[in-house]
């Protein structure tokens, strides 16, 4: 089951002129509930539309202006309309020609990194990720680090990413409250077990 979502704004193509809803993907309900540890968590009714957008018509990537877009603090849950994966993939032959702001590409890259993970972890589909498919979040994730100043998150990136030993030297020189504590064990049991896959926080 999804739930598709229109705007009283449409989104033009800055490529062929294409204009289409504002939000046009869409949640799945059967386990988008919570947060998880990859800061995903999905809120249909206050959903805001990715800085990066696929156009339909030509096939090509282009972004919107960031200062039309509510994006919340990078250390702080995220509540962005999900991308599928098979979707965003393309988009990353094209980086080399987006102007980049900081918003802009961590907007990106973060969905990047949820749409792999939607894909891979989260769907319960089965589907496994092949070697390029490892490569690619490997790489978006190890970039990612750059935007956080939050030893908890550059942890769980450095996790997923498969640098189990530079996660577990991070975690070592972590300083957390004890809220926080839990999560970053957490994140240091997974580490050493090498697993990459994110995990639910809090439903």
């Amino acid at each position: 089951m999804d739930l598709r979502f229109t705007s009283e704004k449409d989104l033009q193509c800055k490529h062929c002129g294409f204009v289409k809803p504002r939000l046009d993907l869409y949640c799945y309900f059967l386990w988008e509930d919570g947060k998880w540890s990859d800061q995903r968590e999905c809120a249909p009714n206050q959903a805001v539309p990715a800085l990066v957008q696929y156009c339909p018509n030509c096939h090509r990537f282009y972004y919107i202006d960031a200062e039309a877009i509510l994006i919340k603090n990078v250390n702080d849950y995220n509540w962005i309309e999900p991308v599928d994966y098979d979707v965003i993939l393309p988009s990353i032959r094209e980086y080399d020609n987006f102007d980049w702001s900081p918003v802009i590409e961590y907007n990106q890259r973060l969905m990047l990194m949820w749409a792999y993970n939607d894909k891979f972890y989260r769907s319960n589909s089965g589907d496994v990720p092949s070697e390029f498919d490892v490569k690619v979040a490997k790489w978006n994730l190890i970039n990612l680090t750059q935007f956080y100043n939050d030893s908890i998150m550059i942890c769980e990136l450095l996790r997923e990413a498969g640098l189990f030993e530079d996660c577990l030297k991070e975690a070592a020189d972590a300083m957390v409250d004890e809220q926080s504590k839990a999560v970053l064990d957490r994140i240091v049991t997974l580490a050493k077990q090498e697993d990459k896959r994110p995990f639910k926080i809090a439903d």
